[in-house]
């Protein structure tokens, strides 16, 4: 059995707390510069305040992939990263209400993104989401 420890690959946290925190920064800046996209989206959902929902969003997004990408509180900023994603994968991704093709595209966004949710908190759980706080 291959086991291999963090401080055999320092380098290893970074990487991965960089490609965790990517997705979320290339998001809030797309909403940033595609506000009414944006809001359109939101408003599809029938939101309460679907501008204020947006601008929280943008907010999350931003904070929390800073603190991951920086490793400061990163453990802090996964863990609402993971709230949020949980929150907006229910809301947007409801492949419970589709069929066909368009259920089977939402049941695979779906999975990605708990995936993500499942890696976020295993980044706040790990030394590299801890340590770096």
């Amino acid at each position: 059995m291959l086991t291999i420890s963090w401080q055999q690959l320092p380098w290893l946290g970074t990487a991965v707390r960089l490609g965790m925190a990517a997705v979320f920064l290339y998001s809030a800046g797309e909403k940033l510069l595609f506000w009414q996209e944006g809001l359109t989206e939101v408003s599809r959902k029938r939101l309460p305040f679907p501008a204020l929902a947006l601008a929280c969003t943008i907010a999350v997004q931003l904070a929390g992939g800073l603190m991951v990408a920086l490793g400061w509180h990163a453990s802090l900023g996964a863990l609402a990263l993971a709230g949020f994603t949980l929150m907006a994968t229910l809301v947007f991704h409801d492949f419970w209400r589709t069929q066909g093709r368009e259920q089977r595209m939402q049941l695979t966004t779906f999975l990605e993104h708990i995936g993500m949710v499942a890696g976020l908190v295993w980044l706040a759980a790990s030394p590299h989401g801890a340590l770096l706080s």
